[in-house]
């Protein structure tokens, strides 16, 4: 494949372009911890340990695992409305990729082919993107839907034990759950822990994009995460 196959701006040789900015950057490593927190406390709290020795009154176990799990999660769910609210408002065309898919675009869907075909070792190069590609923009969106499900799931079952006028809002999600799905706070409960499947089938699928482009792209990725700036190699 010839790289005029890509149909979409590609990143010319040799320049540095200021992509990822800080509040973006600092929301992404954010929430890198803030997953990682949340994926080893939910896993915890749905299949506890019983080999933790002394009394549960000395130890607190259980209370701190599902401490760090509600800040975590609060963590990442203000982090990411904030996100949002400055890529729309105050963030550059790069950090709005993720908001808007340009779908009507019969370039960005080409592209989108050939980077899953890329990805798939059936095509020999790949674009030189100067943001996302089409690709990790569809990524990141279906992403998003397993982080909203998880955090409306989490929101709702937070809510029946919450005396914040805020939070008791999101009681709503189990009242739907129950009157739309016939369903229980059981289900509520097997929806968050399938959000938490499903978002760790995206981060593996994310780390494998991320290390290929990395290794084997046209352009940095890893240290943009860092500086903001992604440069095109030069092979």
């Amino acid at each position: 494949m010839s790289e005029n196959q890509h149909l979409l701006p590609q990143m010319p040789m040799g320049k540095s372009i200021y992509v990822y900015q800080l509040p973006i950057r600092i929301w992404h490593w954010v929430m890198v911890a803030c997953i990682v927190v949340l994926i080893v406390t939910g896993y915890i709290i749905g299949k506890p340990w019983l080999s933790v020795v002394g009394e549960p009154y000395e130890t607190f176990y259980m209370g701190y695992t599902r401490m760090a799990h509600f800040i975590a999660g609060f963590v990442l769910i203000i982090s990411t409305v904030l996100r949002y609210i400055y890529g729309l408002i105050w963030g550059n065309r790069y950090s709005r990729e993720l908001i808007i898919l340009p779908v009507w675009s019969k370039a960005w869907w080409n592209d989108l082919w050939q980077d899953i075909r890329w990805y798939l070792f059936l095509n020999k190069e790949c674009g030189a993107h100067v943001g996302h590609n089409p690709l990790a923009q569809m990524g990141m969106a279906v992403g998003m839907v397993f982080m909203l499900v998880i955090m409306l799931t989490g929101l709702g079952m937070f809510a029946q034990d919450s005396h914040v006028p805020f939070l008791r809002f999101f009681a709503f999600v189990q009242d739907w759950i129950n009157n739309w799905l016939g369903g229980n706070g059981q289900m509520t409960r097997s929806l968050h822990r399938l959000g938490m499947l499903l978002l760790i089938t995206f981060v593996t699928v994310h780390l494998y994009m991320v290390v290929r482009e990395e290794i084997m792209g046209k352009t940095t990725l890893v240290s943009s995460m860092f500086s903001g700036f992604r440069q095109r190699r030069k092979k």
